[in-house]
């Protein structure tokens, strides 16, 4: 089992352990395109990203989301408080799960971090979204121990992801941020057409217009670093077939302001695009 399949074992196994708080819980970060788009080539993750909602978690002593995952093995990480990690065994690495809540206005705790059951857990700009914006998806498979198993877990649907990818892209560079932005426009069911209609009253809402507006500065240019690190990443993870950088680049581009096109007949006219 290579590294991206244990992750995903471990998100599922995590997912396991925290079953009776996934209705508080949103799986965010580099996993979405895959568990939304399965088997369409996405090159997955090696680590989890897990976004709690600091509003509707209570706090708890004996039954804490802290707890649980220790009890389960689970190791709290010396250096970042809202990172915990399980070892694999025989294999001499570790899987990091990674625990995060949005900048919830009604919520004031320090600059960083709200504590959400004994555990402080790092505000990420843009996460809100996750909890506004949701789709519940089912996900099933092996875990690190054995046993198979199938849970339901929620999701930011793509217009949110989108602006949240955007929204980090801006922040931090990693690569595979763009990727994911361009592999989910690219692989939404009907086209960036349909994909903007999933804009359709959100336009209001102040993170997903930050988002849009990233989005369009990242992919301003064909060679702006949304399109060449989207096609760079896809050419790190395509082993075994013809890939041409500049047809990948491109095609980024294109289809990426396509879809921002699409936005904006659908904010200025609210053009609903059809299926033909």
């Amino acid at each position: 089992m290579n590294e991206v399949a244990e992750c995903r074992s471990v998100l599922i196994e995590v997912l396991t352990i925290l079953g009776k708080d996934l209705d508080h819980l949103a799986i965010v970060g580099g996993w979405v395109p895959e568990l939304i788009f399965p088997n369409k080539g996405h090159i997955g993750s090696i680590d989890i990203d897990l976004a709690l909602d600091a509003r509707t978690l209570k706090p708890l002593a004996y039954d804490s989301i802290r707890k649980k995952l220790i009890n389960a093995g689970y190791q709290p990480s010396l250096d970042l408080p809202n990172r915990f990690y399980r070892l694999i065994k025989d294999k001499n690495r570790q899987i990091n799960v990674d625990l995060i809540t949005g900048e919830f206005k009604d919520i004031s705790d320090d600059d960083r971090h709200i504590l959400i059951q004994e555990t402080p857990v790092w505000k990420a700009h843009g996460i809100d979204l996750a909890f506004d914006f949701q789709q519940l998806v089912a996900i099933e498979g092996v875990l690190p121990d054995g046993g198979h198993n199938q849970v339901s877990a929620r999701l930011p649907t793509i217009a949110a992801f989108v602006c949240i990818k955007a929204i980090t892209l801006s922040e931090r560079m990693k690569k595979k941020d763009a990727y994911d932005i361009y592999f989910c426009i690219d692989n939404y069911p009907g086209g960036y057409r349909r994909l903007a209609d999933e804009f359709r009253g959100k336009l209001e809402n102040a993170l997903i217009l930050e988002g849009i507006g990233i989005l369009r500065a990242k992919f301003a240019r064909l060679d702006s670093i949304g399109p060449v690190w989207a096609a760079q990443t896809a050419e790190e993870s395509t082993t075994g077939i013809a890939f041409n950088l500049e047809v990948e680049q491109r095609r980024a581009f294109e289809i990426t302001n396509a879809l921002l096109r699409a936005i904006d007949d659908l904010r200025e006219h609210g053009i609903r695009h059809e299926l033909p």
